[in-house]
C-alpha cells in the first residue's frame, strides 16, 4: 500500500498519525541510523534514501541534494530550500544519468564455493550489463537478448550482482553451479 496524496500547494493537508507495519520500522530506522549524518558532508547532500515495495526494500541515490519527494502523475518531484523540481530526463546539468542496481550479496543457500554459467534478465535498454563479483575479483558482462554468459574463471561462495544502464528491469534468474571439490 502506498500513500497518495491528492492535494495540491493551494489545499490544506492534514497528516495523521496511522500505526502500520512499516511505520514502524521507519521509526526504528530513526533511532537506529542518524539520517542527518548520512545526508551532509562538509556542507552537501551526498546520498539520499527511498524504501519502497511492500517490504520496504531500501534504495541508495547519490548527489541528491533534496529534502522530499513526491510523485504526481506518474512525475516524480523533489524539493529543496530554493524550489521543487520535477525528476525526468536522462541527464542531469548535462551529466548522463546511469541507472543501476546492486542485488544483496547471497550465498545461493549453501557455503559450497560455487560459479554461474549464465544469467537470464528481464531487461529494457540499449547496453545493459551486469557485474558479477565475488573474492574481490569481478567481470562486467553484456546483457545480450535478455541473457548474459558469465566467465567460468570466478569461483566463489559469497556472490554480488549488479545490472547497471538499463531503461527497464524486471525479474533476474541466477542458477549457481554448486562445486563439490
Amino acid at each position: 500500500m502506498a500513500l497518495v496524496i491528492n492535494e495540491n500547494l493551494f489545499s490544506d493537508l492534514i497528516l495523521s498519525d496511522e500505526a502500520i507495519p512499516k511505520g514502524c520500522l521507519y521509526s526504528s530506522l530513526l533511532d537506529v541510523l542518524p539520517l542527518e549524518a548520512l545526508s551532509a558532508v562538509s556542507g552537501e547532500v551526498w546520498e539520499s534514501w527511498a524504501f519502497n515495495g511492500q517490504t520496504f526494500e531500501p534504495s541508495v541515490y547519490s548527489g541528491f541534494a533534496f529534502n522530499s519527494y513526491a510523485v504526481e502523475g506518474g512525475v516524480t518531484y523533489a524539493a529543496r530550500e530554493e524550489g521543487i523540481y520535477a525528476l525526468e530526463g536522462t541527464t542531469d546539468g548535462g551529466d548522463a544519468i546511469h541507472s543501476g542496481v546492486v542485488l544483496s550479496p547471497s550465498m545461493f543457500g549453501t557455503l559450497n564455493r560455487k560459479r554461474f554459467r549464465a544469467g537470464f534478465f528481464d531487461v529494457e535498454g540499449d547496453a545493459p550489463l551486469v557485474r558479477s563479483e565475488v573474492g574481490g575479483l569481478g567481470s562486467s558482462i553484456p546483457i545480450m537478448r535478455g541473457r548474459a554468459t558469465f566467465p567460468r574463471a570466478l569461483v566463489g561462495n559469497k556472490w554480488t550482482f549488479l545490472v547497471a544502464d538499463f531503461e527497464g528491469l524486471g525479474q533476474v534468474e541466477l542458477f549457481p553451479v554448486v562445486l563439490t571439490r
